[in-house]
């Protein structure tokens, strides 16, 4: 599923109705980041997602 149809389909659903996740992020350097590393912090599984500092977003900004 790409992501504009994805938000397509969210614009009649509720904030509450959308499902929460438990993420956590670290940055490779604190002082001055080159990437951040979002995962789950409880999963069984090793996952993760890391985004070059340049391009991430806080999650606040992004629809």
């Amino acid at each position: 599923m790409h992501t504009s149809d994805r938000r397509a389909s969210l614009e009649g659903e509720r904030l509450e109705d959308l499902p929460e996740f438990d993420l956590r992020y670290l940055f490779d350097d604190g002082e001055r980041p080159s990437s951040v590393t979002i995962y789950a912090p409880e999963s069984l599984e090793t996952t993760w997602i890391t985004a070059d500092a340049d391009v991430a977003m806080p999650l606040d900004e992004l629809r």
